[in-house]
């Protein structure tokens, strides 16, 4: 990953692209043993500098692309793991509708033990 002064920002739209794009290439057939090969991501990163010729920030790389994929699948994890230890809808729109203060420290102790614990199995 590069060092903090190199993250890129990411628009909604960046993001989209970049998942469309990777999804195309695992339907052609372009994903080897679980994951993509070096030259996708580089061509993941040419593909987002010619769709957003005027990006904020630092063009990405495929480092940064790469990076971005496995943030997202990390809130994907963290979402889908919510939803069914707690039984609580989340959507887009209101994410995982938590309104209330004690609602919110719920979801951050509730998260917060569940990386503790991903963390601690990885090992």
């Amino acid at each position: 990953m590069p060092p903090d002064k190199d993250h890129a920002h990411w628009t909604e739209e960046e993001k989209e692209a970049l998942i469309s794009f990777l999804s195309e290439q695992k339907i052609s057939g372009k994903m080897g043993n679980g994951s993509f090969k070096p030259a996708i991501w580089n061509t993941a990163a040419d593909h987002l500098a010619e769709k957003f010729p005027n990006q904020k920030g630092l063009m990405k790389t495929a480092e940064m692309c790469k990076g971005k994929v496995t943030s997202l699948k990390t809130v994907l994890r963290d979402i889908n793991l919510w939803h069914a230890c707690s039984g609580k809808h989340w959507d887009n729109v209101n994410g995982a509708n938590i309104v209330t203060e004690d609602e919110e420290k719920d979801y951050q102790e509730w998260i917060g033990v569940q990386r503790l614990f991903y963390f601690v199995s990885q090992y």
